[in-house]
């Protein structure tokens, strides 16, 4: 967008407001954990912690793409929560062995290799092939006559699952358990020094190991996930261990950050007053937007194999980096007011699929979805509004979205 053109947009109306900055309003801004970082400089030293904070979109930009920072973090990075031999294997590393597996925890080349042989599942022509089915499924998720409707039940947890099943080749009653799982992974790779979320995230894993398994031994659908991996495991590609970590990896991600999004995304229009403004606007660009205003996950972990040097700090080889997708998403030095939502905002780049080399896989997938959903669901009625507080509960740190109670209606009220 030309700066004339970006002017314009930044002195048109405030349809899009910030959601959760309203005189009066209960409800506190979701992102606001992470936010308040940004008035500190933007790489600093937790203290509390004993980790690297990094909230700027330029240093963030910079750090996802250094080559001296590491995405194995679960197997030597650590913060002060953490003892010397908190690893649940017993060998000092961190999270699950079948986790540390994941290629997004892994670095080139083996990382490119993993990432390979599950890429053709997200190309432009899969997506395409894929719309039908998204289309067809959010269709049957609203079709049931009713005024009420619950965003997360009733569309984005269901809709997210049985996509993920469709893409991976998995029977489609395993869809349920996804929603049951994904939580206690979640935790998982947050607060594994808690013994009990150790003992609920390696049953989690263990119940999606026999799943996969499961689905192994009957027909898979060619071309699918699990038909990929299958025939990478016969060509001597990968251990079978690469299969069930590759599964989960994809199991896990597919679904929760997703769903978690289609949620966040209706909460944060309908607070803005700004669900018709989300409607008219391209949807394309609208998604963006809201991407960048409540991305679902907040923050990645780096480990620091080497001295790093950025914003005038050096980071130590051996420190562990948090860096905060969410914060630098609101970066005021790159997104003009961008504690407001605006679904017309024409975005060069976000940072919420993260970037570089380890730029989400399912990125592309994760837009369809939501703009299928939104889409239909706009179809769907021609008002809608919130038919109670949104439910958010508190997992270990993290919050989760549960319900979002929405009331459709005419204009006319008919």
């Amino acid at each position: 967008m030309s700066d004339t053109r970006q002017a314009a947009v930044d002195a048109g109306p405030r349809t899009g407001r910030c959601p959760y900055h309203v005189a009066g309003r209960a409800q506190a801004d979701p992102c606001m954990d992470y936010l308040h970082l940004r008035d500190d400089e933007p790489v600093r030293w937790d203290e509390d912690l004993g980790v690297w904070l990094v909230t700027g979109f330029r240093e963030v930009s910079d750090l996802l793409r250094h080559p001296s920072l590491s995405a194995a973090w679960p197997e030597q990075g650590r913060t002060t929560l953490h003892t010397p031999d908190a690893g649940h294997d017993g060998d000092g590393s961190r999270t699950a062995e079948l986790v540390r597996r994941w290629f997004m925890f892994i670095d080139n080349p083996a990382h490119a290799d993993a990432r390979k042989i599950v890429a053709p599942l997200f190309s432009t022509e899969r997506l395409a092939a894929a719309r039908p089915f998204v289309e067809g499924l959010v269709d049957e998720l609203l079709a049931p006559e009713r005024d009420v409707l619950d965003v997360m039940d009733d569309l984005a947890v269901p809709l997210s699952s049985r996509v993920v099943c469709h893409i991976l080749g998995l029977p489609e009653d395993v869809a349920p358990r996804l929603a049951v799982w994904a939580p206690d992974i979640a935790a998982l790779l947050v607060a594994d020094y808690l013994p009990q979320v150790i003992t609920r995230g390696y049953q989690a894993l263990h119940e999606v190991t026999a799943a996969v398994d499961e689905a192994l031994r009957g027909e898979v659908p060619e071309e699918s996930g699990l038909w990929l991996l299958r025939e990478a495991h016969r060509r001597g590609e990968i251990e079978l261990q690469d299969v069930w970590a590759t599964a989960s990896l994809l199991i896990y991600a597919g679904f929760e950050t997703t769903s978690t999004f289609i949620g966040k995304a209706v909460r944060a229009a309908l607070h803005a007053g700004a669900w018709d403004e989300v409607l008219k606007a391209e949807p394309a660009v609208a998604v963006e937007e809201l991407l960048r205003f409540d991305t679902s996950v907040q923050q990645v972990a780096r480990f620091a194999a080497a001295p790093v040097e950025v914003a005038g700090r050096r980071i130590a080889a051996g420190d562990l980096v948090l860096i905060m997708l969410g914060a630098a998403n609101r970066d005021a030095a790159v997104f003009a007011d961008p504690e407001h939502l605006r679904p017309g905002r024409e975005i060069k780049r976000h940072l919420t699929f993260g970037y570089g080399v380890h730029y989400c896989l399912g990125a592309g997938l994760a837009r369809l979805e939501a703009e299928v959903a939104l889409q239909r669901l706009g179809a769907r009625w021609d008002t809608i509004a919130e038919a109670a507080a949104p439910v958010t509960r508190s997992h270990y740190g993290l919050t989760v979205l549960e319900h979002l109670m929405v009331r459709g209606g005419t204009r006319n009220g008919a």
